[in-house]
């Protein structure tokens, strides 16, 4: 795994109970091994957000891109070679998971819409830099003129903050 990968690994964790398949965190991407297929590396920016069911024992994500299903990384307790067994200590990848999400957020604000709703404006760095904005709910999600004013109104307030033009 490690010489596929050109950055450094911050966590991982196995995802059988072989070690055949693992998830890792670099300071670029989310990485998943598969261990049948090449790679997939997932940009830090398209992460919304990243959760952690203990009882579950899995990651979840869900992306800026709302069409996308949410990526569900189910973890054994540990993994088995022959006669050796570890276990898995997930906290340096969750650490990691929660480190790089958030360095991928420039700017956020938070606000109450007149309807009632609580909306949320970010910023975010891209994986080649260039900053862009998202907010949710989408602006096509929401119906009220009142929710949408203010929705926009959030939105440009996390956008001026950081010297990117309004809309």
């Amino acid at each position: 795994m490690r010489e596929q990968l050109h950055d450094p690994v911050l966590g991982a964790v196995p995802l059988d109970e072989d070690g055949s398949a693992w998830a890792a965190a670099t300071a670029e991407a989310l990485v998943v091994f598969s261990g049948r297929s090449r790679p997939e590396h997932f940009a830090w920016n398209e992460v919304e957000r990243g959760s952690w069911d203990a009882d579950e024992r899995t990651f979840t994500l869900s992306w800026t891109d709302l069409e996308r299903d949410e990526l569900v990384l189910e973890v054994p307790a540990g993994v088995r070679n022959g006669d050796t067994y570890a276990p898995t200590d997930v906290a340096p990848f969750a650490k990691a998971l929660r480190q790089r999400v958030e360095a991928a957020i420039v700017h956020s604000a938070v606000t109450t819409l007149p309807g009632g709703a609580t909306a949320t404006a970010s910023v975010r760095r891209g994986a080649d830099g260039h900053l862009y904005s998202v907010t949710r709910p989408m602006a096509s999600q929401v119906t009220d003129e009142e929710d949408g004013e203010a929705l926009q109104n959030l939105e440009n307030r996390v956008r001026e903050g950081v010297g990117l033009p309004t809309r």
